[in-house]
């Protein structure tokens, strides 16, 4: 095996682009008309596929991410500056901050709802 890549269902490509690109990602590859997206971080990448055809594609239903969770993903800052400026960024574009930029168990981050209702921490190693 050479990589990985993270593949999540979402309600809204159109709307999944404005909030990644708006927190600081740089979109990668697929588009509205695809019914896919992706977002490349360092060397590994997220996909973002519409609902409805992953769901199809997989042959089974999907959660509602904002009722049921089974994955949390966990992205390096390099600075606190950094988690400030992407924490004051979520909630105008559709997601919910779930902790305010904070210092615990020697990190300092942020944990957020993407406006799916996937979940993610940003921290400070």
């Amino acid at each position: 095996m050479n990589s990985y890549w993270i593949n999540l269902p979402v309600k809204d490509i159109e709307r999944t682009i404005q909030f990644y690109e708006g927190v600081g990602m740089t979109q990668g590859g697929g588009n509205i008309a695809d019914a896919r997206v992706s977002f490349k971080l360092g060397s590994q990448v997220m996909m973002f596929f519409q609902k409805d055809a992953i769901a199809k594609n997989i042959g089974r239903e999907l959660q509602d991410g904002h009722t049921h969770n089974e994955t949390i993903i966990s992205f390096d800052a390099q600075t606190k500056e950094e988690v400030d400026t992407i924490a004051a960024k979520i909630e105008e574009l559709g997601g919910r901050l779930l902790s305010p930029p904070h210092e615990s168990m020697g990190y300092y981050g942020i944990m957020f709802q993407d406006p799916d209702g996937h979940l993610f921490n940003i921290i400070v190693m």
